[in-house]
């Protein structure tokens, strides 16, 4: 059998509860929450099933307004108070000017300056005027050499020869003091050469103080005895090193056939024997001109 919907004329089945072309509702019966009237059952011994009694009556469906038959039920009204609290576009921008304006005028903090850096005065490091201000542990080689200037020109008679002397002595220690088949020549830093060389230092030593006066409170008997003593211990040393070096026996080179000694006393330890047969001379005459003083 074939109905007419009374929404929009569209041809139905005869047990067509919505229509399928404008969703009208033909026959509203499914709405109501009363089951359908079921055949009455025979009674029988058998116990009724417990979770058929136990079970809920459902829900009353609610039904459409009177006088809008054919529509669907209209949505529940919307809270007062969006719980998302999302706003929408007209809202965001009507309230940013006045977000803008209250930005403006609230107070800015002061930006916070640096601190200013403090004056330092400029030091030259080549400036040599004020190394004493500074404390500075290097020496000015100016001074060194105004220094040396200075000791040259006290130098007088027998103690420049004695000065010079020393440093005669002290000069030939870099040179060879022996020569060996084995070893070849050997300096006199690197032999017996190094005691010469240190009394050539305690010499130079002894005629600077002496001459300058840096120890005002010793006699100057003790500058002139030492020098005397060391002066003598040098050439005394350097004469033990040509006899202690000198050894004749002939041993075969290390290149040729020839033969040479196996050891022999070289140009060095003559030439310091020279610095100290000078320095002796030096402070002999040094101690002849304060006695005649």
């Amino acid at each position: 059998m074939v109905l007419n919907c009374p929404g929009c004329g569209s041809q139905v089945a005869a047990n067509t509860s919505i229509c399928s072309v404008c969703d009208y509702i033909i026959d509203g019966s499914f709405l109501s929450g009363e089951p359908p009237a079921e055949a009455p059952e025979e009674s029988t011994d058998a116990a009724e099933d417990p979770r058929r009694a136990a079970r809920p009556p459902p829900a009353r469906r609610p039904r459409p307004a009177a006088g809008k038959s054919g529509s669907r039920p209209a949505a529940a009204p919307s809270p007062a108070s969006d719980s998302t609290n999302i706003r929408s576009v007209e809202d965001v921008a009507r309230s940013a000017p006045k977000q803008r304006a209250a930005r403006a005028a609230a107070p800015r903090p002061a930006p916070r300056k640096a601190p200013a850096p403090e004056p330092s005065a400029s030091v030259d490091p080549w400036d040599r005027a004020d190394l004493d201000v500074r404390g500075s542990a290097v020496t000015d080689p100016d001074e060194l050499i105004r220094d040396a200037k200075e000791l040259f020109a006290q130098l007088q008679g027998g103690d420049k020869v004695a000065f010079w002397g020393a440093a005669v002595v002290l000069m030939s220690c870099f040179f060879p003091w022996k020569e060996t088949a084995v070893d070849g020549d050997v300096l006199g830093l690197m032999s017996l050469g190094c005691g010469a060389f240190i009394m050539a230092i305690l010499l130079l030593t002894a005629v600077t103080v002496r001459v300058k006066g840096s120890l005002p409170n010793v006699n100057p008997v003790v500058p002139w005895m030492g020098q005397l003593v060391v002066s003598i211990v040098c050439l005394i040393w350097c004469i033990v090193f040509i006899k202690v070096s000198s050894d004749t026996t002939m041993v075969p080179t290390p290149i040729g056939n020839s033969e040479m000694m196996n050891s022999s006393p070289s140009f060095g330890v003559y030439v310091a024997i020279l610095g100290a047969v000078a320095t002796l001379g030096g402070t002999l005459l040094g101690l002849k001109g304060q006695s005649s003083r």
